[in-house]
Formats: structure tokens, C-alpha cells, sequence
């Protein structure tokens, strides 16, 4: 058997903020994703995913580089190509958790409220002890 020494791990943030979650499988693509040090292609958990498969960017005012259809609910390796993966499209998550490449703000967790409209924010502030933002439920 194969064992490799020396991977790097990241401990990541749960973004779920309960138990219930409703998932459906859909397909990663390893488009857009930078590869870490050791040449891996890993898309973090509280990525937003589009139907396109690719993972969404977002922009500080509320916009996104395509519609997000799920938050991706572990991480996934896709160095060698597309993988299935289980996406959140009905939990209560935490906002400032999420991996959206900009900090998270209400005016975002509000727009993905609209794009995914089951998708619901608890503790929903800057994790930074910033002052408290208005929810989105």
C-alpha cells in the first residue's frame, strides 16, 4: 500500500450552523482552481458551486461570477478532473464562514439568500468581533 508523509491538512471552519441539511450530488470542475504548494487542486467547504460546476466567486457588493446552485459541504480534491460532491441547498449556515474569496458582508449573504432562497444565516456577523450585521432569515 501506498502511504505518502508530509501532506499539509487545513483545519477549516464548520460553516453549518445545525444539523439538518438537505444535499444533492453534483459535479466539481477543477476550472479556476489554483493548485496549493504540493500541486493539489482542493476546493475548500463553504465554497458556492454553479451549475457550471465551477466554484463561484463573489464580489463585495452581492455579485457573483455565476448563479450558485449549493455550498459545497466538504472539501474536494479535483486535481485529476471533475468529482461528485454533496452540495447544501437547505441548512442554516454561518455566514462569515463561508469560502467566497471576499469577507463576507450582509449585502452577500443577502443575495445568496436570493439565489438560494432555502439557504438561511445564523449567527450571521463579521467572525473578527466586527459589529453585528442584519440577518437575512
Amino acid at each position: 500500500m501506498y502511504y505518502k508523509t508530509g501532506i499539509q491538512r487545513t483545519s477549516e471552519k464548520e460553516f453549518l450552523a445545525s444539523e439538518h441539511v438537505i444535499s444533492f450530488t453534483h459535479t466539481v470542475v477543477p476550472e479556476g482552481i489554483e493548485p496549493d504548494d504540493q500541486g493539489r487542486k482542493i476546493v475548500h467547504k463553504g465554497s458556492l458551486i454553479a451549475e457550471s460546476g465551477k466554484m463561484v466567486t463573489a464580489a463585495a457588493g452581492g455579485t457573483f461570477s455565476e448563479p450558485p446552485v449549493g455550498i459545497l459541504m466538504d472539501a474536494l480534491d479535483v486535481t485529476y478532473g471533475p468529482q461528485p460532491a454533496g452540495l447544501a441547498v437547505e441548512a442554516y449556515v454561518i455566514g462569515a464562514r463561508l469560502n467566497l474569496g471576499v469577507d463576507y458582508t450582509a449585502e452577500i449573504g443577502k443575495a445568496i439568500h436570493e439565489a438560494l432562497p432555502e439557504i438561511k444565516f445564523r449567527n450571521d456577523e463579521p467572525e473578527n468581533g466586527g459589529t453585528e450585521s442584519e440577518g437575512t432569515e
